[in-house]
């Protein structure tokens, strides 16, 4: 097997695109010059600059540490079409890079929000919404095609005892995420092709003049794009779950609940998209309804989360309670963004028919879900994975700071606009913008540092190979990948342990059979 037929190497060539992703995402969106007292940048997330974040760093994220540690967990040796993994990584670079070049090219793409009324004719012809559009529609095929082998491997390839209730939960998580993502995408890739036809060869499919319907093209793309962010919100759970009962020493409370809670959530992810199309009329209600109980799995998943963080650790465990480590401190800091999130969510889906969808509101509740809740957890997930992926531990100091800025930037940029959105919420009295937009401005500075630090803190501490040498199992893991060497070989395993429950490597078979194979 070529490295690049490796889907350990196609992994970690997504996750270090999408740290540069990050970064560009939230630079263009810093208030600078004349934009410095507006709200421009985060106002939607669909627009242009928010587009790089979902498109271009939240989901590159997940499909490499899905693509690195997902056939790892069920013990698979490869994934199933390992030439096709690369392709897909190609397809997807390629596209990442026209998604990013719009905006530089055309300046009136970041005006863009592709969740109102698509635009058509010569708003969408030229060079930047051209990029916008084709780049959109590669990323998403490859996107599909990536998450179709990932789902493949994870439901065909896992090692014969890896029965679907002993799935690690992060395994578990994308399989769920996959099946959201592969059903979704294409809805989404239709609208841009046919957005795209309009534009060039006479399309009518959204232009009204002659007997298109502008109103079809909302309802189409959310349809597509709300299962597809609930989908990243599903695998960032899934990490979290995986990586609270390592360092709280015990196992996860009630797994099958959690396991259900995120079956449920990908079914629910279809329910709601409705509620942010306002030509829907008196149907929002019901729809409203659907994105208000894909908040209850959400609540469930970290509910069990708490009470696996303040139970006491397991008589079976040799080794002490540690959440003062990285990962767990970056799930911890998510959990405030996940309970911030949930309670936004909960008012904008009871407001649904009000002003709060297009006003502070809804945007800043959008960035709370769909790129704070991911973006936090992959920051932990790359720090608990990356000394298995490179064999070298992220500096932990940097990654602190990087943690505390980004948190710190989330609510510091989305409070002041959930303040803002309130009034609108409520009815009452318009509260005067200036003061709240200019800390919500002071918050998207500390996101980009927190962007920066993360980034370079894993570009050169795991890509360039400067971290910390990691052992084969540093935190003291209980899925399988923690039982090859870091980083893994080509093949994966020399040896797979008996698998009786979902952590195989806190059981006594799998554990004398590791010790002998390395006496």
């Amino acid at each position: 097997m070529t490295a690049l037929s490796d889907h350990k190497t196609i992994g970690k060539l997504f996750m270090a695109l999408a740290a540069m992703g990050l970064v560009v995402g939230i630079a263009l969106n810093l208030p600078v010059g004349p934009q410095a007292g507006s709200a421009r940048g985060f106002q939607g997330l669909f627009s242009a600059s928010g587009i790089i974040l979902m498109f271009v760093f939240v989901l590159p994220t997940w499909l490499g540490i899905a693509s690195a540690v997902g056939p790892l967990q069920v013990g698979a040796r490869r994934v199933a079409f390992p030439r096709a993994h690369s392709f897909g990584f190609g397809l997807f670079a390629a596209g990442a890079a026209m998604v990013v070049a719009a905006p530089l090219v055309s300046d009136d793409v970041r005006t863009w929000n592709l969740g109102v009324a698509m635009p058509s004719g010569a708003e969408a012809s030229g060079p930047g919404p051209d990029l916008l559009i084709l780049g959109l529609i590669l990323v998403a095929v490859a996107a599909v095609a990536t998450m179709v082998n990932i789902l493949t491997t994870l439901l065909q390839l896992r090692t014969p005892a890896m029965a679907l209730r002993r799935m690690p939960m992060f395994a578990w998580s994308t399989v769920v995420s996959s099946s959201v993502m592969v059903l979704a995408l294409p809805v989404l890739i239709a609208t841009l092709v046919m957005l795209f036809i309009d534009s060039h060869y006479g399309g009518q499919t959204f232009g009204g003049d002659e007997g298109g319907n502008p109103l079809m093209g909302p309802r189409l793309f959310w349809f597509g794009v709300t299962p597809f962010a609930w989908s990243l919100v599903i695998a960032s759970l899934g990490a979290m779950a995986e990586i609270v009962p390592v360092f709280a020493r015990r196992a996860l409370v009630s797994p099958a609940r959690s396991a259900g809670a995120l079956g449920a959530l990908g079914v629910l992810a279809f329910a709601g998209w409705g509620a942010e199309v306002t030509s829907l009329g008196s149907a929002r209600v019901l729809l409203a309804l659907g994105a208000l109980a894909a908040l209850a799995p959400v609540a469930s998943v970290v509910l069990n989360l708490l009470a696996t963080i303040g139970g006491e650790a397991s008589k079976e465990s040799s080794q002490p309670r540690d959440l003062k480590a990285m990962p767990v401190l970056a799930v911890l800091g998510g959990l405030t963004v996940v309970g911030l999130a949930l309670l936004a969510g909960a008012v904008a889906a009871l407001n649904a028919t009000g002003p709060s969808r297009a006003g502070y509101f809804g945007p800043a509740t959008h960035h709370l879900l769909y790129f704070g809740i991911p973006t936090v957890a992959s920051v932990a997930a790359t720090h608990y994975w990356a000394p298995k992926l490179w064999g070298r531990h992220l500096n932990d100091s940097v990654g602190k700071l990087s943690l505390a800025a980004l948190i710190g930037g989330l609510h510091v940029t989305f409070l002041p606009l959930l303040v803002l959105g309130f009034s609108e919420v409520t009815g009452g009295a318009a509260i005067e913008p200036g003061p709240l937009l200019g800390i919500s401005n002071l918050g998207t500075y500390l996101l980009g540092l927190g962007a920066v630090l993360f980034a370079v803190n894993l570009l050169t501490s795991a890509v360039a190979g400067w971290g910390r040498q990691a052992g084969v199992d540093p935190w003291g893991g209980h899925t399988l990948e923690w039982a090859t060497t870091s980083p893994p070989p080509p093949h994966n395993f020399d040896l797979i342990p008996a698998i009786v429950s979902a952590t195989p490597l806190l059981d006594p078979p799998a554990v004398a059979e590791l010790e002998a194979a390395n006496s």
